[in-house]
C-alpha cells in the first residue's frame, strides 16, 4: 500500500481526521488549529485524494482504512481517536469493526451504517460534476486534486467516490448487532436534514451503540460544511467529547 499524504499540527493525545469524499485533508483547515490546542492532530488524504496516490481503479472503504492503519504504524502510534466525516466517517467505522486495539474515541460525522437505494441517491447526485459548479466549489476541487492527473481530475475523484459507497457494490455497510459490540465512546454528529445520513439511520445507531452519544445540528444538511459558521462549535463540542473521561459501567 502507498504511503498517504498527510500533516500534523500540536502535541498531546493523537487524534487521526478523516475527511469526507472527494475532498482532501484541506477540508479541515479551519478546525486544525482548535484541535492542536489539545492533541497531536494528524491529517490525511485518503488515497487517491489530494496528494495521495491512487494505488488501483476502484477505491474501497477496506483499502482506505487499511491506508490509515498502515499511516498510524509508521507514526508508531498504536492507538488513536478518530474524527470522520462522511466517507471518512465510514473509514474510521471500518478502523473501529476491525481493528478495535488501535481506536480510542470515535466521531462520526454525517455517516450512517448502511446504504439504500435511498440514501445513495444523494451521494450519486454528488458525483455529478453540476452539482459542485452549482455550489460554486468546483476550482476549489480542481486545485486540491491537480496532483491525481490534472484540473479536471476532481471528477473522476468524486465518481470513485460513488462508486465505493454503491450499495449494490459497498464494503462499509454494517449490521447493528456489529454496532452493538463497539464499545468505545462514540459521538454520532448529523444534520437534521441531511439525506445521505438520515437522522432515522442515525438514531437507530445511537440506540444500540452502548457509549453512543448524539448530537443533532439544526438546519443542518449533508453538505453543510463544518468549516462554515459552525468550525468552531463543532471542534469545541468534539473536543469536549474526546477529553471526557469514559464513564465507569
Amino acid at each position: 500500500m502507498a504511503t498517504l499524504h498527510y500533516t500534523e499540527a500540536g502535541q498531546g493525545d493523537p487524534l487521526l481526521l478523516l475527511h469526507s469524499g472527494g475532498m482532501s485533508g484541506a477540508e479541515w483547515t479551519p478546525q486544525v488549529a482548535l484541535f492542536a490546542r489539545q492533541f497531536r492532530v494528524i491529517i490525511p488524504d485518503h488515497l487517491g485524494h489530494g496528494r495521495s496516490p491512487m494505488v488501483a481503479e476502484t477505491l474501497t472503504i477496506a483499502d482506505l482504512g487499511r491506508a490509515a492503519l498502515e499511516l498510524l504504524d509508521e507514526l508508531g502510534l498504536p492507538q488513536t481517536s478518530l474524527v470522520g466525516s462522511s466517507l471518512g466517517g465510514a473509514v474510521a467505522l471500518w478502523l473501529t469493526v476491525h481493528h478495535p486495539d488501535r481506536v480510542n474515541k470515535l466521531v462520526l460525522y454525517r455517516v450512517g451504517y448502511r446504504k439504500d437505494a435511498a440514501s445513495h441517491a444523494g451521494t450519486r447526485s454528488m458525483a455529478d460534476p453540476a452539482y459542485w459548479r452549482g455550489v460554486g466549489m468546483h476550482r476549489w476541487l480542481s486545485d486540491i486534486h491537480q496532483p491525481q492527473g490534472g484540473p479536471d481530475a476532481w471528477q473522476t475523484v468524486i465518481r470513485r467516490v460513488s462508486e465505493a459507497l454503491d450499495p449494490e457494490t459497498t464494503d462499509h455497510a454494517h449490521d447493528l448487532e456489529t454496532l452493538r459490540r463497539i464499545d468505545q465512546p462514540t459521538l454520532l454528529i448529523v444534520g437534521d436534514r441531511d439525506p445521505v445520513a438520515p437522522l432515522e439511520q442515525i438514531l437507530e445507531m445511537f440506540r444500540i451503540m452502548p457509549n453512543a452519544g448524539l448530537w443533532v445540528m439544526p438546519c443542518a444538511t449533508h453538505v453543510t460544511a463544518s468549516n462554515t459558521w459552525r468550525a468552531e462549535s463543532f471542534a469545541v463540542e468534539v473536543t469536549r467529547f474526546l477529553q471526557r473521561r469514559k464513564q465507569q459501567s
